[in-house]
């Protein structure tokens, strides 16, 4: 139980310093890291869903006695806030809040700077399963090695991407010579794959409000080998263009769908932060309509507060996307308009998406 400290430490970072799990693991990882990373990191994940277990059902626990728990015998729907268990009960019901942590990997071949079919062979040879989808370039990833030390990651060949972020890509629908303005861009998954579909001949403009981040985007824009892309550090409530054929808007949120990568998400959420990014989401929005063209509106939540409630005030505007298996919420007035990837159904990370025309709007 050598690693008891390096938890302790990193669960006291996220609970003081709100950080990430992965932040806060690899900070502690430096002072009291000993052995394999990958396997420590995925036996925290497990203790922090231990924990926030503890949190509702047996909120006496020492940190000894939360170790001790058996993660086979914990029921994922007790692992959210309470606040957030009334909230999400209703619309996921028993059978979504246990599977809420269900997540498959899944991996994107970089087709701006690899052949498709060689890179898919090459790692087959090296021992990974890689199981085809009915998007050509995306592959599930069943295999327990790190794909992460391969050179095709690497060198760029390969991307990890969620299917549900290579969906709501989908759904935009680029096309060459388009001008696209992406909102929230960084770090760039999202704008390689923009560029991956039109062959680098689009042009997107790319904002984001953190530096550190556009920064982080403007390397990774290298490595990958996408072009035509014009970074900005601004925020989407004060667009820097006018003019745009789409928008991409992938909003601020509470991150609530990434509960399977971050089970930590409930450590730092609180209920008045959904209401303070649903104001601001709607916000967006509405800036974005100023432009008059065709949006694509997306959340990582959970929270119909960030999704269905957002696209609400903007109804009239919305154009149906197909979405057979994954309507929005049936609470809504415009669930049978827009689209939800759902854990327990899709093994992906929860995401909400919407599409609009603007092109008539009024203000």
């Amino acid at each position: 139980m050598g690693y008891k400290k390096l938890f302790t430490k990193a669960l006291i970072l996220i609970l003081s310093k709100n950080v990430s799990l992965e932040k806060a693991f690899d900070s502690s990882f430096k002072l009291y890291g000993k052995g394999n990373r990958k396997i420590l990191f995925e036996e925290f994940k497990k203790f922090i869903i231990k924990y926030l277990y503890s949190r509702n059902v047996y909120p006496g626990y020492s940190i000894n006695q939360i170790y001790n728990l058996e993660v086979k015998n914990i029921d994922p729907e007790f692992t959210i806030p309470v606040w957030a268990y009334y909230r999400l009960y209703p619309l996921l019901g028993r059978e979504g809040l246990k599977g809420i942590y269900n997540r498959k990997k899944w991996i994107r071949v970089n087709t701006l700077k690899s052949d498709l079919n060689q890179i898919v062979t090459s790692l087959r040879e090296k021992g990974y399963t890689l199981i085809p989808t009915e998007i050509p370039y995306l592959f599930e990833l069943n295999s327990d090695n790190s794909i992460t030390k391969t050179k095709e990651f690497e060198e760029g060949y390969i991307i990890l991407q969620d299917k549900a972020s290579i969906l709501s890509i989908l759904f935009l629908d680029p096309k060459p010579n388009e001008r696209i303005l992406e909102i929230g861009s960084a770090p760039g998954i999202k704008t390689s794959l923009i560029q991956q579909i039109t062959k680098n001949r689009s042009y997107v403009v790319a904002i984001d409000v953190s530096t550190k981040r556009v920064l982080m985007q403007k390397q990774l824009m290298k490595k990958l080998e996408v072009n035509n892309v014009d970074l900005i550090i601004s925020d989407g409530l004060h667009l820097p263009i006018r003019k745009a054929d789409k928008i991409f808007i992938d909003a601020p949120c509470s991150n609530s769908g990434t509960i399977n990568v971050d089970p930590s998400v409930f450590i730092r959420l609180a209920k008045k932060d959904i209401i303070k990014l649903s104001r601001l989401q709607k916000g967006i929005l509405r800036e974005a309509s100023k432009l008059k063209t065709i949006v694509v509106y997306t959340t990582c939540s959970l929270f119909p507060e960030e999704g269905e409630k957002v696209i609400e005030d903007f109804e009239k505007y919305l154009i149906k996307i197909p979405n057979k298996g994954h309507e929005g919420y049936k609470k809504s007035k415009v669930w049978l308009r827009v689209y939800r990837t759902y854990p327990h159904k899709d093994f992906s990370e929860g995401f909400f998406i919407a599409k609009l025309d603007f092109s008539n709007f009024q203000e």
